[in-house]
């Protein structure tokens, strides 16, 4: 280097005369990392270094032509004009950091004044104030995530109980952080109990060196509960002076959509049960099926009842294998339209089931698909009625009025027969007290009188049968049973039935005695149709108890062909029957409840064994006065 330092671009008249730097140390100088420009007072550049050159994008040819100012128009009216002009009139030196926002750059600026202007010391800085921005963009960051997120971060030195919160920190516990510096100052606001398991909580995370994850409630500064869970570890080191780092966060939201969660279980779990409770007792047989082959998916106990199977061996076994097409007409034809989205909606089944073959029943039905989101259906629910018993109730309703315009007429006639019968009565007692009648003709008129006496008898026990007695009366086991008897003497001699009855009692029961009459009366009229080819019939009557109630017991035995299990096991069902059309299926019924308001109880044993065969009833009526 000459003896002066030369400016690219710029001849020798130009240049500012500096001393004798050396070749070396021009070279250090030209080689800086920092920027360095020299400007002389007339406010023209006199030097710039390399680095110099490139941070402020310098075109050294314009250094002897124009002014600072012009090269640089946007420093005007900034605090580095400001800064720049108060160097070169006072010598201060100065040092700051700016940003040039032409050549997007941060500048860390030093002024050094010179007798003829000053030196300008810079290096971008740019990066670094990036780095710090990002910090603090970092920090900013964190700290609105606190703030959102009701989180603080905290360090806490277990031998002193300090707590250090970490920039941004949100007031967690509902104190300013300043007021819970130290686990005792926490402590304070602890729910009773909390405080020892979070104690014990860190200790246990300092022993297993395992992360802490717990949660405790506090007395918020307004008075309100919040919820907390920390989570901190062991800092790596500080193992004989523990320190532990983690962060904190409010949970209080949490805790109470827990709760409304779980209560909303509880409430959603009664509500199921109490669904599910009246699916399973609803007296209405309710199913849901698969819409393909009309599996059972679900059912309740009504409708296994009804079908007759237990609800194990229901599920996942196919309709049809329950009801057969051919013996339930309509039904799968039913099924398959519901399975295509139709619905049914109370429509009449009847026919057989697999369960009781030979059984003619009647249902009320109600088919509705249950659809999935995309439209399909899912299954097919079911509601059945079954009115059997309601049809058959309207035939033997028909029945019955008939039997009662019969049982009218009869009474009307044996009413009005009783005025010719004891006329002819009367006539007869004439002829046979007549001194003149042949003695071959007394037999005949004694006859005569003594089957006139058989048919007032039976035209009173019919009137009896229709009269309705409004209050009970005493009478004995033999008197209810002769009465009956009578009515069947005719019945039983043409059937062949020896009758043999035994009366070991004549304790008097009270009793509605009609009542008792018309069961008695069922009673050997069916003993009487199981012995269709002749046998015998049993009548025993005795004084016996029945749970410490003294009474009479009335027994009924047959020689029929007696009954197998399933026909014993339903015989005092209504419309039960195995007369077909000659029955109603409503006499043991009926004779049952007469019994139970007496207070009573009616009992049979049957086998229909080849070689030992028939049927007993026994009666057991109380010798007590009942309740009407």
């Amino acid at each position: 280097m000459s003896e002066y330092l030369h400016v690219p671009g710029l001849d020798a008249a130009s240049v500012t005369p500096v001393p004798e730097l050396g070749e070396r140390f021009a070279a250090i100088i030209e080689s800086l990392p920092d920027a360095i420009l020299c400007i002389d007072r007339d406010w023209y550049i006199t030097y710039a270094n390399p680095e110099a050159i490139r941070i402020s994008r310098l075109q050294p040819e314009l250094f002897p032509t124009l002014p600072f100012w012009d090269q640089f128009p946007d420093v005007r009216g900034t605090e580095m004009e400001t800064r720049y002009r108060r160097a070169m009139a006072t010598g201060y030196r100065d040092q700051f950091e700016f940003y040039y926002g032409p050549f997007d750059v941060w500048v860390n600026v030093h002024i050094l004044p010179t007798d003829n202007g000053f030196a300008l010391f810079y290096r971008d800085i740019s990066e670094e104030m990036g780095r710090d921005e990002t910090v603090q963009q970092q920090q900013d960051l964190l700290a609105a995530v606190q703030e959102v997120a009701r989180l603080a971060t905290w360090e806490l030195d277990y031998s002193t109980g300090k707590i250090v919160y970490g920039p941004g920190s949100f007031e967690i516990l509902g104190h300013p952080l300043s007021e819970v510096g130290s686990l005792d100052d926490r402590e304070r606001f602890f729910l009773p109990g909390h405080a020892v398991k979070y104690r014990a909580a860190i200790h246990e995370a300092i022993r297993t060196r395992t992360m802490m994850v717990h949660e405790f409630a506090v007395h918020a500064a307004d008075g309100s509960i919040l919820w907390i869970e920390s989570r901190g570890q062991l800092v790596p080191g500080t193992e004989a002076r523990p320190r532990l780092r983690g962060m904190s966060i409010d949970v209080t939201q949490r805790k109470l959509d827990e709760q409304d969660l779980v209560a909303e279980q509880v409430e959603t779990e009664r509500r199921r049960t109490e669904l599910e409770t009246i699916y399973r007792t609803t007296p209405i047989g309710l199913a849901l099926l698969d819409p393909v082959d009309f599996k059972f998916i679900n059912l309740n106990d009504h409708e296994a009842e009804m079908l007759g199977f237990p609800k194990d061996q229901l599920i996942g076994r196919p309709l049809r294998e329950i009801a057969h097409p051919a013996d339930v007409p309509g039904l799968m034809e039913m099924m398959q339209s519901v399975a295509e989205g139709h619905v049914i909606k109370d429509r009449h089944l009847e026919g057989e089931l697999a369960a009781r073959p030979g059984e003619h029943r009647y249902w009320r039905v109600n088919y509705s698909p249950v659809f999935n989101e995309d439209g399909s259906v899912r299954a097919i629910s079911t509601a059945s009625i079954e009115i059997t018993n309601q049809k058959k109730a309207e035939a033997a309703l028909i029945q019955s009025e008939k039997l009662a315009a019969v049982g009218r007429l009869a009474s009307s006639i044996s009413h009005e027969i009783n005025n010719p019968l004891e006329a002819i009565t009367n006539l007869l007692y004439l002829i046979a007290m007549d001194k003149k009648l042949p003695d071959e003709l007394k037999g005949f008129v004694n006859m005569a009188q003594s089957e006139l006496s058989r048919v007032s008898q039976i035209a009173t026990q019919t009137l009896r049968f229709h009269r309705q007695a409004v209050a009970p009366t005493f009478v004995t086991a033999q008197e209810l049973i002769t009465a009956v008897a009578r009515l069947y003497t005719g019945r039983l001699a043409n059937s062949h039935i020896r009758v043999d009855s035994r009366y070991d009692t004549d304790t008097q029961i009270l009793c509605f005695e009609n009542d008792i009459r018309q069961v008695l009366n069922n009673l050997i009229a069916n003993a009487i149709d199981a012995m269709r080819n002749g046998g015998r019939l049993m009548i025993r009557a005795h004084n016996a108890t029945s749970n410490g109630i003294p009474g009479v017991r009335i027994t009924i035995a047959d020689t029929g062909h007696g009954m197998n299990a399933a026909t014993l096991a339903r015989i005092f069902e209504p419309f039960f029957t195995t007369k077909d059309l000659n029955g109603t299926g409503l006499g043991l019924w009926i004779s049952t409840g007469i019994v139970e308001r007496h207070q009573g109880h009616l009992r049979v044993r049957s086998t229909d064994d080849p070689i030992r065969h028939g049927t007993i009833f026994t009666l057991f009526l109380p010798c007590k006065e009942v309740e009407t």
